[in-house]
């Protein structure tokens, strides 16, 4: 039997082996052992001392929302990661009492943070199917392919205040359903697919929470507009035209045949924004009282202009094969009484960014009517023209 020249001399060992190299990797675990903790105290600095660090492991997990998106994890409490998107960073396998110190460190670093308030109160939300979506963490990733790649060409949701942990659920599960399908895969489609079903079915069922009865314009509204729940809505038109354009499913007017219920409840998001009079320019400054912070003012107001642009990009852009009152019912230039909106790059800037250019902008005025985007109507539009252009 050939020699073990080679022998540990760490105290009761005795360990021999035939190569030098061996050997060396076998004293370094033995080192390793001994610069770190124990399972047992390892855990119990990790559930009741979650500040303090440990040496790492050999082999360390990668957080919640880390695994989820498939990224290198550099550990921490939060890891990098979690705490650039300020969202909870969770160990895979924490238990109870970590998470409760995760959410109050999440509370902590994101209260330093702008965010636009609550825009609807609690009883008045939807309520989302319960499992018609993907948990936080691993909607995440879906929340960032819809700001990378959906975002720029339909910006009316406000980057900069916007808080995954925070939204309504409707509203992220309506943004995971675009990511889902933007992904591309075959999976992913029929994911965001029934998702969008699930979404409708949701929002048609509840439509008593959030359908508007007739208002005034002078009249300041009696309670905040549930603006999330409009974005959610306007996000599921926008997806029935992307179904209705994989299916190539065009009129004469090349404008996009989408399901009768789906346009029902497109026709019911338009007339619930006209009788609240949410595109009205004063309407939107009643919303805040003379003391709120400019820069909420202003997000706020310019999220409405955006929004309102949006939705009548899509009444440009929808049909239905069962309409037989022509297109009355849909939003109109001349529904659209504000000044167009400010500059993208104020717009998309982040909270730093938006001190510095605030200081450097001067917003447009909207207080003049013949600013308005409305005021276009009346030259772009004749009844006795009946070609419909605009």
């Amino acid at each position: 039997m050939p020699s073990r020249p080679f022998h540990c001399t760490y105290p009761d060992c005795g360990a021999k082996y035939r190569r030098r190299e061996h050997l060396k990797r076998h004293v370094a675990a033995h080192h390793e052992q001994d610069d770190r903790f124990s399972d047992l105290l390892r855990r119990h600095i990790r559930i009741y001392h979650p500040r303090r660090e440990p040496l790492p492991s050999r082999v360390q997990k990668a957080c919640r929302a880390c695994h989820a998106r498939k990224e290198r994890c550099h550990g921490g409490f939060p890891c990098s990661a979690c705490a650039n998107r300020g969202v909870p960073c969770l160990s895979r396998d924490s238990g109870p009492e970590e998470h409760r110190a995760v959410d109050a460190n999440v509370q902590m670093t994101s209260s330093h943070r702008v965010r636009r308030p609550s825009p609807v109160p609690a009883e008045s939300s939807i309520t989302s199917p319960p499992a018609s979506g993907p948990p936080r963490w691993v909607a995440q990733g879906y929340v960032d392919i819809y700001f990378r790649k959906f975002h720029p060409i339909w910006p009316f949701l406000h980057r900069g205040t916007f808080d995954i942990s925070h939204e309504p659920c409707i509203l992220i599960q309506s943004i995971v359903m675009i990511g889902l399908w933007i992904e591309g895969g075959q999976k992913s489609k029929d994911a965001a697919r029934d998702l969008h079903r699930s979404l409708c079915a949701a929002i048609r069922s509840q439509m008593d929470r959030w359908y508007a009865l007739d208002s005034a314009p002078d009249k300041a509204p009696s309670t905040p507009w549930p603006i999330a729940t409009f974005q959610s809505v306007l996000l599921q038109s926008i997806f029935a035209l992307v179904l209705a354009g994989d299916q190539a499913a065009f009129d004469l007017s090349l404008r996009y045949c989408i399901q009768t219920d789906e346009y029902e409840l497109l026709l019911a998001l338009v007339q619930t924004c006209r009788r609240s009079y949410i595109f009205y320019y004063p309407r939107m400054l009643a919303q805040h009282s003379a003391t709120a912070p400019l820069a909420m003012v202003w997000v706020n107001v310019e999220e409405i202009k955006r929004f309102g642009l949006a939705l009548y990009k899509v009444c440009r852009m929808a049909t239905c094969a069962g309409v037989t009152d022509g297109r009355d019912g849909l939003l109109t230039l001349a529904d659209l009484s504000f000044g167009v909106p400010d500059s993208d790059e104020l717009w998309d800037a982040d909270c730093a960014a938006y001190s510095r250019l605030s200081s450097q902008t001067t917003p447009r005025d909207n207080r003049d009517p013949t600013g308005w985007i409305s005021t276009s109507a009346s030259v772009l539009y004749d009844a006795g023209v009946g070609f419909d252009w605009i």
